[in-house]
């Protein structure tokens, strides 16, 4: 078996390990289920995490044990996770190709311009757990398959698709093929979140926490979804984080049984 290629893990808050086709699963968990949907490339570890990573290698992937202070000193961040594994980066899927998804599917989350990965991580890992049929991700989000945002997700976005798409041009395939947008925001005329559990092909759009759905896709809205809050600005109370609005939306607008 080669040697693990240390570069892997060299500085990585410091590289765009998107364009170089590589992801960085941290701690057993991750690492597993991305072992088992993606070609990995190598694991370092600290010695009481080696039985893991060898359960995890099956004699296949290269393994090299150093310490906690030598890995933090590698990946340039303190680490506390027993071990990291390098793999190449699945491709994202163009929406444009995706048409037998969206004849199949009956709940998708758009998010047009995510950029944080713990709200990106935590929308994923609702989406999954309420069965959720995959997610739509504008070219402005953040990388869905980033460190942080796998670690946040726990990897669930290898449980349900993820897809690229440019812009509002993309979503028209939406409409034609007989889905509603609806977009999460502040609006006179909007529904309550039980008002999407019997629409039958749904699409909730959840924008960007600063600036909000982008304004060009409001024309091809169908509908608009809001949360009822007890307190609001005056209160000191602006609006929920789009992650926890997600799970509630999620939840309300998932698929009848």
């Amino acid at each position: 078996m080669d040697e693990v290629d240390l570069a892997y893990f060299a500085r990585l808050k410091d590289r765009d390990l998107r364009r170089e086709g590589v992801i960085i699963a941290e701690g057993r968990l991750v690492a597993e289920r991305v072992a088992s949907r993606c070609e990995a490339l190598g694991i370092i570890c600290v010695p009481a995490a080696l039985k893991d990573a060898k359960a995890m290698s099956q004699e296949r992937i290269p393994i090299h044990v150093m310490s906690e202070a030598e890995i933090s000193e590698l990946a340039g961040f303190p680490f506390h996770r027993g071990l990291l594994l390098a793999a190449k980066r699945p491709k994202l899927p163009c929406l444009v190709d995706e048409g037998p998804l969206l004849h199949k599917a009956r709940r998708l989350v758009v998010l047009p311009n995510i950029t944080d990965p713990e709200n990106m991580g935590a929308i994923i890992r609702t989406a999954a757990a309420l069965g959720w049929d995959g997610l739509l991700i504008g070219s402005p989000s953040c990388d869905p398959y980033s460190r942080r945002v796998l670690r946040c997700s726990m990897a669930a976005g290898f449980s349900l698709p993820l897809v690229s798409f440019d812009g509002v041009h993309d979503l028209d395939m939406l409409t034609s093929h007989g889905w509603e947008l609806w977009a999460a925001m502040l609006h006179e005329n909007a529904s309550s979140p039980d008002a999407m559990g019997s629409i039958c092909r749904l699409a909730l759009v959840l924008g960007n926490e600063r600036f909000g759905v982008p304004q060009e896709l409001e024309a091809i809205l169908s509908g608009r979804v809001a949360i009822h809050q007890a307190r609001c600005d005056a209160d000191g109370v602006d609006s929920l984080n789009v992650a926890a609005a997600a799970a509630i939306l999620l939840w309300e607008g998932r698929p009848p049984s």
